[in-house]
Parts: structure tokens; C-alpha cells; sequence
């Protein structure tokens, strides 16, 4: 029996392209599965017995989900910064009281919190939500 010592071992060559496919899938399960949302504290202290003050109350009403707002007479959006500004200016001292229309939705009076945070109101009340 003659032994073939002139052909050398040759490796086997690993193909990565399988590892890339691995690869492409976990990235794309990761992508799909994380959450990109911020998540940030919304600060609403809840009245106890006692805590009735005699600060005058502004009433905010919110109309509908794309933001439409009503603080006395006049109206205005959500998105109009300046206006806002200017209200929670004028009534600096007073309690704003977020008063939402029917069929309105969870995330529109969050915003509404929110945007009136942002335009220097310290102390926001939620009213007749659960209507």
C-alpha cells in the first residue's frame, strides 16, 4: 500500500457567511424588540384633607386629541408656546385645572401637562378626566 505524502493537508476553509446571516438576524430581532421612547417622570402631587388653599384656579380645557386648548374665552393649540406662556405668565400663582373634553385621548392631556410644565406653571391639577 504506497502512501500519497505529496499532497499536503489542505484546511477546510469555513465560509462566514452563514455568521453574517446570524449576524443580520440579531440585529434586527434587537432593533424590534428595544424601545426607543423617553420615559420621564410626570410630577402630579394628589390633594390630601387639609391642603385647600386659596390660590385662584385657572381652567384649561383641552377640545380634541390634535391639541386644540381653551383657557377662558380665548383658544388657542397646544403647539402655540407663546400664547401658553403668556397665560401661565398672567396667572402665575394660580392652580391650572386640565379639564378634558369627551373621546379626548390619554396622550393629548399628557402633552397639555406637559407643554404647561414647560411654560413655567409649578402647580397643575387634573380635572373631570374620568367623565
Amino acid at each position: 500500500m504506497q502512501l500519497d505524502l505529496t499532497s499536503g493537508a489542505r484546511r477546510a476553509r469555513i465560509s462566514i457567511t452563514p455568521l453574517i446571516d446570524v449576524v443580520f438576524i440579531l440585529l434586527l430581532f434587537f432593533m424590534l424588540s428595544s424601545s426607543f421612547m423617553q420615559w420621564r417622570q410626570l410630577d402630579l402631587p394628589m390633594p390630601t384633607a387639609g391642603s385647600a388653599s386659596d390660590a385662584p384656579v385657572v381652567r384649561i380645557r383641552l377640545l380634541n386629541n390634535a391639541g386644540a386648548i381653551e383657557i377662558g374665552e380665548s383658544r388657542s393649540r397646544m403647539g402655540d408656546t407663546q400664547w401658553l406662556k403668556e397665560r401661565v405668565l398672567d396667572s402665575s400663582d394660580a392652580v391650572f385645572a386640565v379639564d378634558v373634553a369627551e373621546g379626548v385621548q390619554m396622550q393629548a392631556m399628557i402633552h397639555l401637562v406637559d407643554a404647561l410644565k414647560s411654560a413655567g406653571a409649578t402647580r397643575v391639577s387634573l380635572v373631570g378626566v374620568l367623565q
